[in-house]
């Protein structure tokens, strides 16, 4: 494809942290026409030069609809990470979808979720409700159904305050719960399988079959491990029929659990940009005292109970190990943005958890982020014939009713791999 019949993607806050990680992976990627736009010409100019040839730059004010409409003529998607959104209620993808144009924000904006137009439009509810939302799904790929998932995030690192705003409006919708016993089983603190900076630094072993279907999160040097059950998982749940689902935020501090517990006492209005725009201020704030004088991580484990289309029953293991949470932000944007502009999102408004390509998605973190591990596995748990089905295929059944065209690439994608899988950057 020559570069000047590529598809434009327009980058709303594209010198930003989030934008320009973005950017940097669509352009090592190829096969698009970048524009990056902000309110400052100099620095959106400056950044499209070290992009190379098929960068430009334009400045733009998402606030000023004409100037919004100007920026966006000859994109095929508008990728918001501009932080702003949550503040305008909407207004900005209600006008990039009717310029006909694809959305996809790094925020979710608090517009309306009812589908509008033949434009796709693609929200970021927050890291650890994506994650939570996306693996399920990686593991539950191929397999014929799944009967239990459980997992943890955990995480140390500055956090920008626009990725902090996503963390802050994903929590209104997470349920919070009573943690249990999950997190009394958890290790002591210097568990050697975690070293000594905590969760993530070293890969558990992968449970046996006869152990517990998911092993607790870690407690290592950790001031607060939360059990939560975001949206996205909640809708996963349905979409995978799964009967059972766990999830826990496994927090180092004491800045960002603290203030996690003061949020959610005053929760600012929906419709306060300026307290919520504080409020994630106060986060990054926190988030940089308590990550100073170590090394930033952010790790994913997750199990799922399943039955093969052979009739096996198995136990899928997933290991997610990064360093930068940035990066992390910024390859889930720029991926959400290709599968979009692809036309593999259908028309209306998803969360991005349900978006993310299962495996591929794994592949582009660890192509694009350096010193990050993916790994998943898959272990027997039963005999064949144990269990009999009683849904259609969870990959089936995800399709119908996420309404997601596949071509060629993605069935290949979707095929089932083998049972041991590791890639490392």
């Amino acid at each position: 494809m020559s570069i000047d019949t590529a598809p434009v993607i327009g980058i709303l806050g594209g010198y930003g942290h989030v934008g320009a990680a973005a950017a940097r992976v669509l352009a090592a990627e190829r096969g698009y026409r970048l524009r990056i736009g902000g309110r400052s010409a100099e620095k959106a100019w400056r950044f499209a030069r070290k992009l190379g040839d098929h960068a430009e730059a334009a400045v733009v004010d998402a606030r000023d609809e004409q100037s919004l409409s100007h920026f966006t003529r000859g994109c095929a998607t508008l990728l918001d990470c501009s932080g702003t959104a949550f503040s305008l209620h909407g207004r900005v993808r209600t006008s990039v979808l009717a310029g006909g144009v694809h959305y996809v924000g790094m925020t979710d904006d608090g517009g309306s979720r009812t589908a509008a137009g033949a434009r796709s439009a693609v929200l970021f509810t927050g890291l650890s409700g994506t994650l939570a939302g996306w693996v399920p799904r990686w593991l539950a790929d191929g397999l014929h159904s799944a009967s239990r998932f459980s997992g943890w995030w955990g995480g140390l690192g500055a956090i920008p305050p626009h990725t902090a705003v996503s963390c802050l409006l994903g929590k209104r919708q997470a349920i919070d719960l009573p943690v249990g016993a999950a997190a009394d089983a958890a290790p002591p603190c210097g568990d050697p399988a975690y070293g000594d900076e905590g969760p993530g630094t070293r890969a558990r072993p992968a449970p046996a079959a006869q152990e517990p279907a998911s092993p607790a999160p870690p407690s290592v040097q950790a001031v607060a491990v939360r059990r939560v059950l975001p949206e996205e998982l909640r809708q996963q749940a349905y979409l995978l029929r799964l009967p059972e689902v766990l999830w826990h935020e496994v927090l180092k501090g004491p800045g960002v659990p603290a203030f996690l517990d003061r949020f959610a006492l005053r929760h600012p209005a929906t419709g306060d940009g300026r307290a919520l725009m504080a409020a994630a201020r106060e986060l990054a704030e926190a988030s940089l005292r308590d990550a100073a004088g170590s090394s930033p991580y952010q790790v994913i484990y997750g199990t799922l109970d399943g039955l093969t289309p052979q009739g096996t029953l198995v136990r899928r293991s997933a290991l997610l190990h990064c360093t930068d949470v940035t990066g992390l932000v910024g390859v889930i944007a720029s991926i959400t943005a290709h599968e979009v502009t692809r036309g593999r999102v259908p028309p209306g408004v998803h969360v991005m958890a349900a978006t993310l390509p299962p495996r591929a998605t794994a592949d582009w973190i660890v192509r694009h982020l350096p010193r990050t591990t993916a790994r998943m596995t898959e272990v027997p748990t039963g005999e064949p014939d144990m269990m009999t089905p009683t849904s259609p295929p969870v990959s089936g059944a995800r399709d119908e009713a996420v309404g997601r065209q596949r071509g060629p690439a993605a069935s290949a994608r979707s095929a089932p791999g083998t049972s041991n899988r590791k890639t490392e950057g």
